[in-house]
This record gives structure tokens, C-alpha cells and sequence, in this order.
């Protein structure tokens, strides 16, 4: 019975251990433009907030049009006041149409997360 019981505990204790480390990868928070959202006017940056720190040497935005070309955006920063957030200045204006914006990160957990999403620019 106690070696039963000791079993049972062990194996929920790797189950609990095993579900914190698949939980503890970086995401996408919060977008700005949204993600699957429509701005108005056309953004002057995209701002990407994580949920944990992200190390900006290790990190990439990519922006397309709905064509697939690549749009240029200056250097890419992370907000000198929440460094959970990727900053990516736009060299213009973004024109009406959709876009769609392809990032990858790596966190200071050392953690690789990637991702995209779309939002559409109404003038």
C-alpha cells in the first residue's frame, strides 16, 4: 500500500513539474496594430508585448504586404521601459491593404518561441 501510494504521489509530482515547463514558453501577449484587427490610419510602429523578457539580439519581425513582399522597417528595439515588449519602427507609411507580421524570439528563460498573425490598414 505505501509503495503504491508513494508511486502515485511521484507521478503526480513529475506530471505537475512537466505541465510548469510547457507552460513557462514565451507568448504573444498583445499586438499593436491587433492581431486580426484593422487600424484606422496607418501605424508608425508595431509594438509586440510577451510575457516574458525577450532578448532582442535574438529576435526578428518580419512584415509582409498581401502580396507577400517584404515591407521595410527600421531596426528593431525592445521598449527601454518594458523590455517584454519588440518595437519595430515602419520606414513609411503602411498604404491600405493587409499585412502580416512574422516574429520569433528567444526569452531570457532561453526559450525559442515564433508566431505570426495579420491586421489590415483601412487608409
Amino acid at each position: 500500500m505505501l509503495n503504491r501510494t508513494a508511486l502515485a504521489v511521484l507521478a503526480l509530482l513529475a506530471a505537475c513539474t512537466m505541465a510548469t515547463s510547457v507552460n513557462a514558453h514565451t507568448t504573444l501577449k498583445a499586438a499593436n496594430p491587433a492581431a486580426d484587427g484593422t487600424a484606422a490610419d496607418a501605424p508608425t510602429e508595431i509594438r509586440l508585448s510577451f510575457s516574458d523578457r525577450v532578448i532582442l539580439r535574438f529576435s526578428s519581425v518580419e512584415l509582409k504586404d498581401q502580396a507577400g513582399t517584404k515591407i521595410a522597417t527600421g531596426k528593431l528595439a525592445t521598449d527601454p521601459k518594458d523590455q517584454m515588449q519588440l518595437v519595430v519602427p515602419l520606414e513609411a507609411p503602411l498604404k491600405a491593404g493587409t499585412y502580416s507580421v512574422k516574429w520569433r524570439v528567444l526569452s531570457v528563460d532561453n526559450h525559442r518561441a515564433d508566431g505570426s498573425y495579420s491586421f489590415q490598414v483601412d487608409r
